[in-house]
């Protein structure tokens, strides 16, 4: 699927770079796309989330690692 293409990013597109940048695997094509949107309010949003997301999960297997 070539992303850099289309000129604005659907929603699941915003998820998945924000998740591929946050893990180090983005590609390049994909970074440069996500930098040629005219708003950057949807991947800093979307970055909030599954960063809140992720400290959520790890409080929460880390209360049940605890009360085992």
């Amino acid at each position: 699927m070539n992303i850099a293409k289309s000129k604005k990013s659907t929603p699941l597109q915003v998820i998945v770079s924000v998740l591929a940048a946050l893990f180090g695997v983005q590609s390049d094509n994909n970074r440069q796309h996500d930098f040629k949107q005219s708003s950057p309010w949807s991947f800093i949003v979307a970055g909030i989330v599954v960063i809140g997301a992720m400290i959520m999960a790890i409080i929460a297997v880390a209360q049940w690692a605890t009360a085992i």
